[in-house]
């Protein structure tokens, strides 16, 4: 009978421990969900510099083709946090998904005009097409580049044309005057003969952000530090090393042409932490005069601060 009982008990210890084990596990590994674009790159020299076990960590990349597919994984709890920006953190608030910016990530968008508009300069934009996403990021970035230069939205004819290919199809095919497009598209669009009229960085836009659901954070919240911790280590070590010992990486993980080898140049990518309040007051202004979200929103209820 002893016997018995010290084998019920070894069994129950075990059980307990393995329950420990996994459950450790699963606290450790982060899933997030992105699209492929320049602001993924530091989050795979993490998983290839083996950065993500050296900080404790597992790291699993979910890549999509379309952000309505990565917002479904994402509200389904398939993914623990995503890459987006100011104006999807706001929709979800909006629509009951309590998801949190946590930390600021790099990535431009170029404004350029067809190499047969006639089109050398911001000036000469207004009336003109544009083919664009509406309510998105690149509508917000879009707007916000014309306040710059004097001009509304609706100083320019926006056609609402939702995948980004298409957007370049049309671009150079002269169906469509101008665009506004991020890596990869806006070098395939420039090296097509098209005009680049301004960038969103020139005008300190960064509206791209990565972020988590509260529940995400709720159960992982160490691991998501840790996750920030080697994210800085793999932006420090892109701005010291030379782009040719990591460039074949860049090329895939961005989608550039495999010929673009040798001529692809990073600007220096920047620490992550959490935006600039005004910066996100100014999108949720946005968002909520196009109808996406509340005035109401504020800039704690949007962030999260795990440095």
């Amino acid at each position: 009978m002893k016997r018995f009982l010290s084998i019920l008990t070894l069994i129950i210890v075990l059980c307990v421990l393995g329950a420990g084990t996994a459950g450790d596990a699963q606290a450790s590994t982060i899933t997030i969900g992105m699209m492929s674009s320049l602001d993924v790159i530091p989050y795979v020299l993490i998983r290839e510099l083996g950065l993500d076990a050296e900080y404790g960590f597992t790291l699993n990349l979910e890549t999509f083709t379309s952000a309505r597919d990565r917002d479904a994984a994402f509200q389904v709890g398939e993914l623990d946090g995503v890459l987006t920006d100011y104006i999807g953190v706001c929709i979800y608030q909006n629509a009951g998904f309590d998801v949190r910016i946590t930390g600021i990530t790099d990535g431009d968008y170029s404004l350029m005009a067809g190499k047969a508009t006639g089109i050398t300069a911001l000036s000469q934009v207004r009336g003109r097409s544009i083919a664009i996403s509406e309510n998105t990021l690149i509508e917000y970035t879009l707007d916000k580049i014309l306040e710059h230069n004097g001009m509304a939205g609706a100083d320019v004819d926006k056609q609402i044309v939702p995948r980004i290919p298409d957007r370049l199809e049309l671009l150079r095919s002269g169906q469509i005057d101008l665009g506004l497009m991020p890596e990869p598209f806006a070098t395939l669009g420039l090296s097509g003969g098209a005009v680049q009229l301004a960038t969103a960085n020139e005008y300190g836009l960064y509206p791209a952000v990565s972020a988590f659901s509260m529940q995400a954070i709720s159960g992982k919240e160490q691991a998501i530090q840790a996750l920030y911790k080697a994210y800085n280590e793999a932006v420090s070590y892109m701005n010291q090393t030379d782009i040719g010992v990591y460039e074949a990486l860049v090329i895939q993980t961005v989608g550039y042409p495999a010929d673009m080898a040798g001529h692809i140049a990073l600007k220096p990518f920047r620490l992550s932490t959490l935006p600039p309040p005004g910066d996100v007051q100014e999108a949720i202004a946005w968002a909520s005069a196009k109808g996406l979200c509340s005035l109401d929103l504020s800039y704690d209820q949007l962030t999260y601060n795990v440095y």
